[in-house]
């Protein structure tokens, strides 16, 4: 179970993770010490899965991003295994999700421009040979980008 002060770490982390521990504790009321032990216990628990830097992909000149719907041409578990292992082993998609409808899995992908995003589709997913159709809605412009859960929800 996690309490108010657990939820007031992870918040104020997830809007700054490199928060000193002095600077966490001060932000949450909680001594240094106590507020040490709640961050490690998180982390053991892996409720803190990982710390990571948000980077600027226009600035990086990546300027291309699409979600693709996939259906597979079947549901064996190797043709499952096998787009399991492609998703996790691009680095242009960002996340991957087995979702309900008319689709198996939406892909959010992102590439250098529409050209790399069209090599990305013809040169990599589709010659993997266990696509049945796909779908891709480019993104043209990023209304909110938010990292955040929304944990108000959950503390009570």
């Amino acid at each position: 179970m996690l309490d108010d002060f657990d939820y007031a770490i992870l918040q104020a982390l997830q809007t700054d993770g490199r928060l000193s521990n002095q600077a966490l504790a001060e932000r949450v009321n909680l001594s240094t010490s106590p507020c040490w032990r709640r961050v490690k216990k998180l982390e053991e628990d892996g409720v803190i899965a990982r710390y990571t830097a948000l980077l600027d992909a226009e600035k990086l000149g990546l300027n291309a991003l699409a979600y693709i719907h996939v259906s597979l041409m079947d549901h064996a578990p190797e043709t499952l295994d096998a787009f399991g292992s492609f998703a996790a082993g691009n680095p242009e998609v960002l996340e991957c999700a087995s979702v309900t409808g008319a689709y198996d899995y939406i892909l959010k992908v992102i590439a250098r421009d529409t050209r790399s995003l069209e090599e990305f589709l013809m040169e990599k997913l589709l010659r993997l040979g266990i696509i049945r159709e796909t779908n891709t809605e480019i993104v043209l412009q990023q209304i909110t980008r938010n990292t955040a859960l929304p944990l108000s929800e959950l503390a009570e």
